[in-house]
């Protein structure tokens, strides 16, 4: 398009504006019967909007006219009559030409701001609507560039003061700068290992008992601390218990039955493992290949069976004592 053209088309900011009044006919697209939004003439006269030329037509490939006139089924001697005897005019994006005419009467048409459901009041003529919205519409939706949130422009500036998770803060302990959202889950928290080196607070376990440290204190506390939730030895077994420190000894004590099904369990998982289909394959079926494979599956054999073994007489051990006890 030329430069006059380009200077003619509304901006896509104020696409959403809407008529204060009635629209007349002749300003309305006939495809959809919106307002002609920048509007495209086809060659036998049919108006259509903007969103209408680029949504229904290919950009050079000919396809009926989405509108509605009389026009659009003339007969057409490119075009194959139907079974009715009428035709429908095919059109593409590159057929059809900016409608200056229509779209500087469309320009001066009065309408409202696109952000008056949001509460702006704003009434303007079209073509002076775009203005409005970037540089004096408090209802106009921006998006934060902290955290990219969209936020009304009368609100911004609360918002990236006091609002905003991603707003810098300075710390009053090392004076580094922090995002909001870290300063209470990073910097100023003692399991986390950027912790403010200077942040000093009781061991989150046991705290009632505990004196103030800072990160690094803290870190040599944990070796220590009878509160500290810790994983049962036996979770290689596949039990899930996170259990303090200081009952550890009791919970291998209650928990001995549920610790010798887990090991039940896992013998009997190894005693399929051990199970190997490949030493019923006969010899003569396989390749020099295939049979240095068997043999390397006979070593996992053996080393599953003495595995197994281990685990068994571990069993029997920690069976005996269940008993004993």
């Amino acid at each position: 398009f030329t430069a006059s053209t380009a200077m003619s088309e509304l901006p896509s900011s104020v696409v959403a504006a809407r008529p204060v009044s009635d629209l007349p006919a002749h300003l309305q697209c006939s495809s959809c019967s919106k307002p002609l939004f920048n509007a495209r003439q086809t060659p036998h006269g049919c108006r259509l909007c903007q969103a209408c030329v680029t949504g229904l037509l290919h950009e050079v490939e000919k396809r009926p006219c989405p509108g509605h006139t009389e026009a659009c089924t003339l007969r057409d001697h490119h075009s194959e009559e139907d079974a009715s005897g009428q035709v429908e005019v095919e059109v593409s994006q590159a057929t059809c030409f900016p409608d200056m005419a229509t779209r500087r009467e469309v320009a001066k048409l009065r309408v409202r701001c696109p952000n008056c459901d949001a509460g702006c009041s704003v009434q303007l003529e079209w073509a002076r609507m775009d203005q409005h919205v970037q540089q004096s519409c408090d209802w106009h939706s921006l998006r934060c560039e902290q955290c990219k949130e969209l936020i009304l422009k009368k609100d911004m500036q609360r918002h990236t003061s006091s609002e905003c998770r991603h707003r810098k803060e300075t710390c009053d302990l090392c004076s580094q700068l922090v995002t909001h959202s870290e300063m209470e889950t990073s910097h100023r928290n003692l399991q986390s290992d950027v912790c403010c080196p200077r942040f000093s607070a009781r061991c989150p376990h046991c705290s009632e008992r505990s004196t103030p440290m800072d990160r690094r204190g803290y870190v040599a506390h944990l070796s220590e601390c009878p509160e500290r939730p810790v994983e049962c030895k036996y979770s290689h077994l596949g039990c899930r218990a996170m259990v303090r420190r200081s009952d550890l000894e009791r919970h291998y004590r209650e928990s001995m039955d549920s610790h010798l099904e887990l090991m039940d369990s896992k013998l009997k998982q190894a005693a399929i493992a051990q199970q190997s289909p490949v030493s019923a394959v006969p010899q003569s079926s396989v390749g020099a290949g295939a049979l240095a494979a068997t043999a390397t599956d006979g070593r996992d054999v053996v080393d599953v069976k003495r595995r197994v073994g281990s685990v068994f007489e571990q069993f029997k051990k920690l069976q005996n004592r269940c008993n004993v006890e």
